[in-house]
C-alpha cells in the first residue's frame, strides 16, 4: 500500500525559493546596515566640523581679545553669527557631506515640487501653530525644573539691538540666514539622504541631530520638537520652501520683540508678540482644518522598500560613528542646567 506524507513546507522548489527569500532578505539586511553606518559617518564628521568650526571661532575670539566686543557689540555679533555658524559651521559641513554622498540621493537633494499658494500658506500656518504650541510646552518644562527640581534650564542670549542698522542685522542673523542654512544642512542633505530608509526614521534621526546642535536643553527640546514638524512637512509637500518659511517667521518673533523693546517699549513688545501668537494659532487651527479635509495633513505612506526594522535603523545609525559627536553634544547640553 502506497503512504503519502503531508510535508509542511511545501515542494523541493517551494523550499528552494523560500530559502532564497530568506537569503535575498539577510542580504539587504547587511547592505542597508552598511549604507545607514556610511551616512552616519558622514554626518558624524560634519557634526564634529561644526564643533570644531565655532571652537576655532571661539578660540579666534580670545586670541585677539574680541570677545568683550561680541558680547557688547550687536551689529558685530550678528555678522560672526552669520559667518562663523550659519554658514561655516553648519552649511559648509552638511553641504560638503551631501557632495561626497551626492550618488547615495535617491530624491532630489533640494525638494523643489511646486505648491500652489494657497496649500504652501496652509502648511507654513499649520507649522506656526505647532511652533507656538511648542514653546507654550516648553515654557511649561522650564517652570517644572525650576519649581520641582531647583534647576535652571539656561539657553542662549541674544544682544539687544542698539541702533536701526542692529535690528535690520538681527533679522538677517537670527530669522533669515538661520531659516536658509539649517533647512539646507537639516532638512535637505540629512533628512534627504536618510529618507529611502524611511521617512518617519529619516524626521526622527535629524531631528535629534538638530535639536543637540543648538548646545542647550530648552532649545533641543523646542529643536527637536519643531524638527519633526519641519521634516514631516517637507517629506508630505517634497518642498523645502513651507520649512523655510516657518523656519524664519518662528525666528522672526523674537527679531520682532528685540525691535520692539528697542524702539518702543518691552511692554508694546510683548503685546504685540501676543497678538501675532493669536494670529498664528488662529491661522494654524484653521489651516489644520483645510489640510485634514483636503487629506493632505495624515497620508498613508507604502514607498520605503527598507527590509530593516526601525530598531535596526537606529542601531546602525548611532553606532559606532554617531556615538562620540552625540556624546560630545549630550555633556555640552548639559552644562546648561544649573541650580538656582
Amino acid at each position: 500500500m502506497s503512504q503519502y506524507y503531508y510535508n509542511p513546507f511545501g515542494s523541493g522548489s517551494d523550499v528552494n525559493e523560500a530559502m532564497q527569500r530568506e537569503l535575498y532578505k539577510q542580504q539587504r539586511i547587511k547592505q542597508e546596515k552598511r549604507e545607514i553606518r556610511t551616512i552616519s559617518f558622514a554626518m558624524g564628521c560634519a557634526i564634529v566640523a561644526y564643533l570644531v568650526i565655532q571652537s576655532v571661532v571661539t578660540s579666534l575670539l580670545l586670541i585677539f581679545d574680541l570677545d568683550d566686543l561680541y558680547s557688547t557689540n550687536p551689529i558685530f555679533q550678528y555678522s560672526l553669527n552669520v559667518i562663523g555658524i550659519s554658514f561655516l559651521s553648519v552649511a559648509v559641513p552638511f553641504g560638503i557631506m551631501a557632495l561626497v554622498n551626492k550618488k547615495r540621493y535617491t530624491s532630489p537633494i533640494i525638494p523643489n515640487k511646486r505648491l500652489k499658494s494657497s496649500k504652501a500658506f496652509a502648511w507654513v500656518c499649520f507649522g506656526m501653530v505647532c511652533c507656538c504650541a511648542s514653546q507654550i510646552v516648553v515654557s511649561f518644562i522650564v517652570l517644572f525644573f525650576q519649581s520641582v527640581f531647583g534647576l535652571e534650564l539656561q539657553s542662549s542670549e541674544v544682544t539687544q539691538p542698539d541702533s536701526v542698522l542692529a535690528c535690520v542685522m538681527n533679522l538677517i542673523a537670527l530669522a533669515i540666514i538661520p531659516a536658509i542654512c539649517e533647512e539646507f544642512a537639516m532638512r535637505c542633505c540629512s533628512l534627504q539622504l536618510l529618507r529611502k530608509y524611511g521617512k518617519g526614521f529619516a524626521v526622527t534621526a535629524v531631528s535629534i541631530v538638530f535639536g543637540l546642535l543648538h548646545g542647550n536643553v530648552v532649545q533641543f527640546i523646542f529643536a527637536f520638537t519643531i524638527g519633526l514638524i519641519l521634516g514631516y512637512i517637507t517629506v508630505r509637500t517634497d518642498s523645502i520652501v513651507p520649512a523655510i518659511f516657518i523656519h524664519a517667521l518662528n525666528n522672526g518673533m523674537s527679531v520682532v520683540q528685540l525691535t520692539l523693546n528697542y524702539a518702543v517699549n518691552e511692554t508694546v513688545s510683548n503685546n504685540v508678540v501676543t497678538v501675532i501668537y493669536i494670529f498664528w494659532t488662529v491661522a494654524g487651527i484653521i489651516s489644520a482644518v483645510y489640510l485634514a479635509l483636503k487629506k493632505e495633513l495624515i497620508k498613508k505612506d507604502n514607498s520605503c522598500a527598507s527590509v530593516l526594522t526601525v530598531g535596526q535603523k537606529f542601531t546602525s545609525f548611532l553606532f559606532p560613528w554617531m556615538i562620540v559627536p552625540f556624546v560630545i553634544l549630550i555633556v555640552l547640553t548639559a552644562t546648561t542646567v544649573a541650580k538656582v
